[in-house]
């Protein structure tokens, strides 16, 4: 099938048309016939959309919102009311924080969201790497909060019985801090025989 769209627009001759004279009507292609439909640019919309060009090029990282606003200033014709619209809708954003989480006090997601996600707890001590010792932090994507410990996603009552035997293994280190601790009493005293 054709990019040729069927329309009975006048064919541009120079003369004076009748629109009711069907012999001046012609078969028009596509991007011609949208033309004749789109409102004349203005010349302040002309030195806007070659401003947003050039912004297109000097940062690609917005030039897909650039093409929309570009897109906007053709439909209407002129800059003005599209470039007043775009301001408007920036405060409003600058304005409104994200909501917070409706459901959990401790999300650090805001606005629309499934998966909940708490701050880390980590160790206050990192390891001799430079990294985070132990942490821990709460999920939900499901509808059942889990304790992301040990890379582990567990209940609450499985977090527990980890925590339990932490405890125990830190018992322990502090028992070999006290051997530690008298093996370097001893040292000491036979050096200062």
């Amino acid at each position: 099938m054709s990019n040729t769209v069927y329309a009975s627009l006048p064919a541009v001759t120079g003369a004076c048309l009748d629109p009711c004279d069907a012999d001046q009507r012609t078969i028009v292609p596509a991007a011609a016939g949208l033309a004749a439909l789109t409102p004349a640019l203005t010349p302040r919309a002309v030195r806007v959309l070659g401003q947003i060009e050039q912004a297109q090029k000097d940062h690609p990282d917005v030039a897909k919102f650039l093409g929309l606003v570009a897109l906007e200033i053709r439909k209407a014709g002129d800059s003005a009311a599209v470039l007043d619209d775009v301001l408007r809708i920036m405060q409003e954003q600058r304005a409104e924080p994200p909501a917070p989480c409706p459901a959990y006090s401790w999300c650090t997601e805001t606005g629309d969201h499934d998966e909940h996600y708490s701050p880390y707890v980590v160790a206050p001590s990192r390891d001799a790497y430079g990294r985070d010792v132990l942490p821990v932090g709460l999920t939900d994507f499901t509808g059942t909060v889990t304790v992301g410990l040990l890379d582990l996603d567990l209940t609450p009552a499985e977090a527990r019985g980890k925590l339990a035997e932490l405890r125990v293994h830190l018992d322990h280190v502090e028992q070999l801090i006290a051997v530690a601790e008298q093996g370097a009493a001893i040292e000491h005293a036979r050096a200062d025989q």
